[in-house]
């Protein structure tokens, strides 16, 4: 007997044609994800599932703590730690089979689950017809083991409790006895790749983290307040918050600007708008990014109504600042439900910390609501080297790129740019 995971799909059987390009990035991300973790273990994809083989020299616990982390892999409906037992060696498919080792099994699961007044059901799924026994039989019969040798004795084969699992493959048979709900949507890279606009807030990283979730590959650009060396940068708020993502969302690079230009640019200045024109500067200093690491759209962590920067009006004068396609995934949640989200995703920490946010800092009483051309006139008149501004913001910039969690380089974007 060996272990095994079982990975089963989420929304990939709905893809058609392209449904074997779906599944083959799903396999790729939890190879890679494997990979971080220091494990070289072979993932196999069949018909309608992915199986993981786990090496013969990890342990039980081991296992089972990869299977938590596989789980947080945006593609999967569900996975499972298996016990699998190979039918070259244990021979189920013959007429007469020595079924011993999968009852010795499922007692021994059936002790080690069991919870007092609780019900269980059996689950048999003959994927391979030689099994000599029908489902229903095989069904009845270990569950006769198990009120046999255990304590259990209740049975519901509507709504049970617990349920154990078993699969009779032509390759083998998997027993398991526990389902780990996946978070669902599209491999991440199936879909495409966005900038995601990071603040020091609880809405843009899961902002970004829902795109993940549907699939695109997301990277970050935060502005910050001043110059970061790079020197001690790992320990900045904003880097821990693009880390978290990148464990579950795989290669992440964030991109550290200072709008220090930008801000100099107004600072003489008393301006109403100074809030939704610092908005606009953000949105063209990332769309002139967009190309270099070839993102098709800019994400934002915009609520409708939270605070005075998103409203309508003042969404639509940010979107006409860039011709670059922006999406706002939270845009009808409720403030509750992005914290319980942020939660989840093991955000709320770092989130919760004392930041001084861009937008905070540039505007006390930001307007609500903005017309674009009066924008265009004030930019005109106060900004006439915008351009100026967004290279030399550019040239200051810091990239870092993390991998699963792992911060694996970290460079001033001007070096990158002129490949050095």
């Amino acid at each position: 007997m060996r272990y095994r995971m079982i990975v089963q799909f989420a929304e990939l059987s709905l893809k058609g044609k392209n449904r074997h390009r779906f599944i083959k990035k799903l396999r790729k991300n939890i190879k890679d994800k494997l990979k971080a973790l220091d494990y070289e273990w072979p993932v196999i994809a069949i018909h309608d599932r992915i199986y993981v083989n786990v090496a013969d020299n990890v342990s039980r616990e081991t296992a089972k703590q990869v299977v938590h982390e596989l789980a947080r892999l945006p593609g999967i409906a569900w996975l499972s730690f298996v016990y699998w037992f190979n039918e070259q060696h244990y021979q189920f498919l013959l007429n007469k089979p020595e079924l011993t080792a999968l009852h010795d099994l499922l007692a021994r699961l059936a002790r080690e689950h069991y919870q007092p007044d609780h019900s269980f059901a059996v689950r048999v799924k003959r994927r391979d017809k030689r099994f000599a026994m029908k489902s229903q039989d095989f069904e009845r019969e270990i569950a006769t083991t198990i009120l046999q040798h255990s304590d259990w004795q209740k049975v519901n084969l509507s709504q049970p409790d617990q349920t154990f699992y078993v699969d009779i493959a032509s390759d083998g048979v998997s027993v398991h006895c526990e389902k780990i709900i996946g978070v669902g949507g599209l491999p991440v890279g199936s879909t495409g790749q966005v900038l995601t606009l990071l603040s020091g807030g609880f809405d843009s990283p899961v902002a970004a983290w829902l795109m993940a979730k549907r699939g695109c590959q997301t990277d970050f650009i935060h502005f910050t307040a001043g110059h970061q060396p790079l020197a001690d940068i790992e320990q900045d708020k904003i880097v821990r918050t693009a880390k978290i993502v990148s464990e579950s969302s795989g290669f992440v690079r964030l991109f550290m600007v200072p709008y220090t230009y930008f801000d100099l640019a107004l600072m003489e200045l008393d301006l109403d708008y100074d809030l939704i024109l610092f908005r606009r500067f953000m949105a063209r200093v990332a769309t002139e990014l967009m190309p270099l690491i070839e993102s098709q759209a800019l994400v934002t962590g915009d609520n409708l109504g939270q605070v005075a920067s998103q409203t309508l009006e003042n969404m639509e004068s940010m979107n006409k600042s860039t011709d670059a396609m922006i999406l706002r995934p939270l845009l009808s949640y409720n403030k509750q439900d992005i914290i319980a989200l942020s939660a989840d995703l093991g955000l709320f920490e770092v989130c919760r910390e004392p930041h001084k946010d861009c937008c905070a800092l540039i505007s006390k009483n930001p307007r609500t609501r903005s017309r674009s051309y009066v924008l265009e006139n004030l930019e005109q008149t106060h900004l006439a080297n915008y351009q100026d501004l967004i290279n030399e913001t550019l040239a200051d910039a810091i990239e870092l790129t993390f991998y699963f969690g792992q911060l694996v380089n970290k460079q001033s974007i001007d070096r990158r740019i002129h490949g050095q």
